[in-house]
């Protein structure tokens, strides 16, 4: 079956269209182990019209397929991608389209299983295909799926803990990975990790776990001075140089960066100067604040949430760009962006991180004031993450954002900061 939209171009169609949301999935040792792809429909009058089943299938393959490559691009071609199929596309060989090696079916929860569906299932496995039954616990009929399953996902969010244990117990003489999902906060996590859960979904590491009474140390208030120092309009090139000459581990890291792919530089670098006047004074104070935020970065901590953090930056920073956030620098909402889960990176309350954050009054209320402006651009982003498109559209009516332009940036920038983390992290 054909994969393309029957649009004049399908690309402009998916950027103005979807969102694109990557969800990390964690082994029990805190390990990326997958990724979920989320596609969302923009609420938008312009969009494509979908007027039956058969094409909002053919849609969602599309995009799925689209997503998938862009996903791709840099990435660990190890690394799981979760994707939801409907019935109609497992019955039509829609998952074919998708490299077996790192691809896990989800089969959605309302699918109720027939021999056909059955029959593809089995021959999806054989040709190396994970399968992952998808909200177990919600439907009878998907006990049917079990002896299918490689992997069994189960909705904790608003669960107690007496029914996270029966439904586990169930689940214990099945030998597929359990992987609990929406898990939104450490305890939650601990929990479930005792009582035998192998695989964990949600946002529970970019919460707050116990930040009262701890300080700062040292040489995270020596890299914040580095950051005023790059927020400084009037810094020259000579003061990077110096800067970076005064750290070997960045020096290392900057002729490393410079030496990957994507520049070609065929000349040697000979001094720091040298690579400061390649890189130029602009793009290398844009590099040194990623720097500079992943060193500070507490031990323990997920690269994932480095990673969200650049997202959030550059997300910002083009709709800034794009003059969607009023007449604000697009560095400084780069900045401001990254900047928003310095709080969990440092296990430091928020207060008394702004304190020593080089940032205007209005952005710092941004991070501690609900009613603040900027407050609602990082309700964005949370509600941007979780592809969450009905609260989305309200948001960014409230923000006056256009969702055409945040969904064209939010594919983008996941691209980006897939990017720029393989060559920081």
């Amino acid at each position: 079956m054909s994969l393309e939209l029957n649009c004049e171009n399908h690309d402009q169609y998916f950027y103005e269209n979807y969102f694109l949301a990557r969800q990390p999935i964690f082994d029990r040792n805190g390990n990326t182990w997958g990724y979920e792809l989320l596609y969302r429909n923009g609420a938008q009058k312009d969009r494509a019209e979908i007027n039956n089943q058969e094409e909002q299938d053919f849609a969602a393959l599309s995009v799925a397929t689209s997503g998938f490559n862009i996903s791709q691009e840099n990435a660990d071609r190890t690394t799981k991608i979760f994707l939801n199929f409907t019935e109609k596309l497992i019955l039509e060989d829609g998952p074919r389209a998708l490299p077996p090696a790192i691809c896990v079916i989800e089969i959605l929860e309302n699918v109720r299983p027939s021999p056909q569906l059955l029959e593809k299932i089995i021959q999806l496995k054989q040709d190396g295909y994970l399968i992952a039954v998808d909200d177990f616990g919600d439907y009878p009929w998907q006990k049917e799926y079990l002896d299918f399953a490689d992997i069994i996902k189960v909705d904790v969010l608003g669960k107690d803990p007496d029914w996270c244990r029966k439904v586990f117990e169930e689940l214990s003489a099945n030998r597929a990975l359990k992987l609990a999902e929406k898990v939104e906060n450490n305890d939650e996590y601990k929990f479930l990790r005792e009582l035998g859960f192998d695989l964990f979904q949600g946002f529970f590491f970019a919460r707050p776990e116990n930040l009262k009474g701890r300080k700062i140390s040292s040489s995270q208030t020596s890299r914040f001075k580095v950051l005023q120092t790059l927020n400084d309009p009037d810094l020259d090139p000579e003061k990077l140089v110096q800067l970076i000459s005064s750290d070997p581990t960045i020096t290392y890291r900057l002729l490393r960066f410079l030496n990957s792919p994507g520049f070609g530089l065929s000349m040697k670098i000979n001094s720091v100067r040298h690579a400061v006047n390649l890189l130029g004074a602009k793009r290398l104070k844009y590099w040194l604040q990623m720097v500079v935020m992943s060193d500070m970065m507490s031990s323990g901590k997920s690269q994932e949430l480095y990673a969200m953090a650049l997202y959030r930056g550059k997300v910002l920073e083009e709709l800034a760009i794009r003059e969607q956030v009023g007449k604000v620098n697009p560095e400084t909402m780069f900045l401001f962006g990254m900047l928003s889960l310095i709080d969990i990176m440092l296990d430091t309350p928020m207060a008394e991180v702004v304190e020593k954050l080089p940032l205007s009054e209005e952005m710092k209320a941004g991070y501690t004031d609900n009613s603040s402006p900027f407050a609602a651009y990082l309700d964005m982003m949370r509600t941007l993450e979780k592809a969450d498109v009905d609260v989305l559209e309200i948001m960014c009516e409230e923000t006056h954002v256009d969702m055409a332009v945040l969904a064209e940036v939010s594919i983008k920038s996941a691209i980006w900061t897939q990017q720029m983390a393989e060559h920081l992290l």
